[in-house]
């Protein structure tokens, strides 16, 4: 008679040398399927139509105009009126040197935009600024907007 010699092994998940040298441990567990976990609700759905406090900073070019800067504060004015601002106040920093060249400019014209907006508004704002106008030169550097707590 022949004698038949089987062996069943139990295979362990495969494990990088580096994590066995590590000591790292591997469960043998299956994972749990079915289990109901309750779920409870940590922050409520925020308002898009709440009014937020927005500072904005915005950057032009140093060689434009007066009479083009303003107009180009004036359209934003009226983007945020249109938006449903309740307040838009403007400050003019002048001619400031920048920390390093923007667009190959050493120096720009600063404004500072403080306004109290829907929060839908502040972005339809910053999407007209990332989308040049063709045909028209680029008067806004840089932008950049910050929500006030």
């Amino acid at each position: 008679m022949a004698s038949f010699t089987m062996s069943i092994g139990l295979t362990a998940p495969a494990v990088s040398s580096r994590a066995a040298s590590r000591g790292t441990r591997v469960s043998m567990r299956a994972p749990v399927v079915g289990r109901k976990v309750e779920k409870t609700v940590v922050a409520a759905v925020k308002d898009r139509a709440a009014p937020a406090r927005y500072e904005a900073v915005i950057l032009m070019k140093p060689g434009v105009e007066d009479s083009v800067r303003t107009a180009e504060v004036e359209k934003l004015k009226a983007m945020f009126m249109e938006g449903g601002a309740t307040e838009f106040e403007v400050t003019d920093k002048g001619l400031v040197n920048n920390a390093y060249e923007i667009k190959g400019f050493a120096d720009s014209h600063q404004y500072m935009i403080h306004t109290q907006c829907p929060r839908g508004t502040a972005k339809k704002v910053q999407n007209y600024l990332n989308e040049p106008v063709i045909g028209q030169e680029e008067v806004v550097l840089r932008y950049m907007f910050f929500k006030e707590k």
